[in-house]
């Protein structure tokens, strides 16, 4: 268990900016993902509809 706990240890000090920014240096890591799950969800289309043309109805059902 120490063993793995270690070598997470070694690629968490991988990302930069330990000393100034502290804990915070991992949030344009999630900032990133999460543009990239926004684009995933607006672009690509499983079946024949996207995630926010099947959402659309069930937020405005009196426009449909």
């Amino acid at each position: 268990m120490f063993h793995r706990s270690k070598n997470l240890k070694y690629v968490l000090n991988l990302v930069p900016g330990k000393r100034r920014l502290g804990t915070y240096r991992f949030l344009p890591i999630f900032f990133c993902i999460g543009g990239v799950m926004e684009w995933i969800m607006i672009n690509v289309r499983i079946g024949k509809e996207t995630f926010c043309e099947r959402l659309e109805p069930k937020l405005h059902p009196k426009n449909y």
